[in-house]
């Protein structure tokens, strides 16, 4: 199915100044709801298998997009913590409309690191059913398509700097960023996603290959103790992932973290062949997308898998 340049819908507003839009199709009345969050510059009907996945869902579900400060060109002056503050708002919100259905993130590269973030980082927000992770790649190791070695060095030296200074608000010069990567990144959101080492401790620096397991078990096992259902879709050609880096061995070390921790991975989870980053592809791969996902909210609305 191929993406049309409109879709009908629901544009609701969660809070003063932010909007959801909710997917509607004729004839269904749906109790549970799939909420996406796009990666870096993206934004409302950008993803492209967004409207296809919505065409997809059983009528007892809806996807709802949300729109977040981050989105588009807002991601370098913005954090995962404010994306996570924003979300649990937009969750609360179809939490009132729904008070009794089910609710379950699913992200898109970056988005991986707010659903991830919203699920492990501490404090009380409203309790979600499931996640999916679509494309959790690192950010880190993703700048070697973008930057030279020596330039990636120089950004990071500079953020740092900036960031000792008291600077770490203010955006960094246009050859940082905007010139590469068409946004403005102030010092801090620069050094949460290149993370550099020695320490590599971003805060968006979730799915870096070379991370111990102890880093893996302060996220994903987080995900795993509270109960919330999960499953993996790393794309199988992913060209933001280098070639050295061994997928579905990150994948099972991930989903080891989850799992050791009590929680319940969805079997769908794991490798899907043939992927691109966002699942540019028609045909088998994306319908493959559609049946993982269709079968994970299945198992979530059944209670036989997940926060009941």
């Amino acid at each position: 199915m191929s993406t049309t340049p409109s879709s009908p819908g629901i544009l609701h507003r969660y809070n003063a100044r932010l909007v959801a839009f909710e997917h509607t199709r004729h004839g269904c009345s749906p109790s549970n709801t799939l909420f996406f969050i796009g990666g870096l510059g993206e934004g409302l009907l950008t993803t492209p298998y967004i409207q296809s996945l919505s065409a997809a869902l059983p009528p007892s579900y809806t996807l709802v997009e949300i729109l977040l400060s981050s989105a588009y060109s807002g991601w370098g002056t913005s954090s995962i913590s404010q994306d996570v503050d924003e979300m649990a708002q937009c969750v609360s919100y179809f939490q009132s409309l729904r008070p009794n259905g089910k609710m379950v993130l699913m992200g898109n590269s970056t988005g991986c690191q707010d659903v991830l973030g919203y699920c492990s980082f501490e404090g009380s927000r409203p309790p979600v059913h499931g996640a999916i992770l679509q494309a959790p790649v690192s950010d880190r190791e993703a700048s070697q398509f973008i930057y030279s070695r020596e330039d990636y060095e120089a950004n990071n030296k500079l953020a740092r700097r900036w960031v000792e200074e008291g600077r770490g608000d203010d955006v960094l010069p246009n050859h940082v960023s905007l010139q590469t990567l068409g946004t403005r990144c102030t010092a801090k959101r620069w050094l949460s996603l290149a993370s550099p080492g020695p320490e590599h401790a971003g805060e968006d620096d979730m799915f870096s290959s070379d991370l111990d397991s102890g880093r893996f078990q302060s996220t994903f096992g987080v995900v795993g103790r509270r109960g919330v259902a999960l499953m993996i879709l790393y794309s199988g050609n992913d060209e933001f992932v280098p070639a050295t880096v061994d997928k579905a061995g990150l994948v099972a070390r991930m989903e080891k973290a989850f799992v050791d921790a009590g929680g319940q991975l969805s079997k769908g989870s794991g490798i899907l062949p043939g992927a691109s980053h966002t699942v540019r592809e028609e045909g088998n791969v994306r319908e493959e997308l559609h049946r993982r996902v269709i079968e994970f909210l299945g198992d979530i609305e059944r209670g036989t898998i997940g926060n009941t």
